[in-house]
């Protein structure tokens, strides 16, 4: 796709329930395959993350292993990280509350977008000793909700998870209503997939 997503998230302000769930004991998690789909390009970031990114360089340092181990104690600061963040902060578009279309930031004041609230999982990862270079950005959309959405990769010994703003659990990357459009990488830069791959998708050449 030659031009970047509007992220909304407008229609999700009604989803409160679906994700804040209180936080529970963590079950074993199943084991997922890795993400390996067909690349068409690789690009530079999107405009709104570089300028993220020029903001706060460190946060985007890619820095570590590329896979974390799912020990059981990853598996808990990856599966409380997903859901405090997710119950924490009201989805809220850019435009409604930064007064412009589309702006890359952590989320303030109880509230924040779908790629702000990725980007939130992050850094709180982080600070609990996840590597960055394990945790990418990725652009997707959403085929239940019809819409463009921004998730969180974690790249694990067990596989490709994701923790998404919409889904209280961390889920396979392949179990996910999804359909994958572009992916940070560990070097920085982006992996956009072959959108014919999707039975139904807004992004696939009709």
């Amino acid at each position: 796709m030659a031009t970047r997503l509007p992220f909304f998230s407008v229609m999700f302000l009604g989803l409160a329930s679906a994700v804040s769930t209180p936080l529970g004991s963590t079950k074993a998690f199943e084991q997922c395959t890795r993400l390996s789909l067909p690349v068409e390009r690789v690009t530079s970031r999107p405009a709104a993350y570089s300028e993220f990114c020029d903001a706060h360089p460190g946060d985007c340092d890619m820095a570590g292993s590329p896979v974390i181990e799912l020990t059981p104690a990853a598996q808990e600061k990856l599966d409380k990280v997903n859901r405090e963040v997710n119950a924490e902060f009201r989805i809220t578009d850019d435009l409604e509350w930064r007064g412009k279309e589309e702006e890359w930031n952590y989320p303030s004041l109880g509230t924040g977008d779908c790629e702000d609230l990725a980007l939130e999982k992050r850094r709180r990862l982080v600070k609990r000793g996840l590597p960055r270079a394990a945790m990418t950005m990725g652009i997707v959309f959403h085929k239940e909700f019809k819409c463009p959405h921004a998730i969180l990769f974690v790249e694990t010994n067990e596989g490709t998870i994701v923790l998404d703003t919409l889904q209280s659990e961390m889920v396979c990357w392949d179990k996910a209503p999804l359909n994958y459009e572009s992916r940070e990488r560990p070097d920085g830069r982006w992996d956009h997939f072959d959108q014919r791959l999707w039975e139904w998708s807004p992004l696939r050449p009709q």
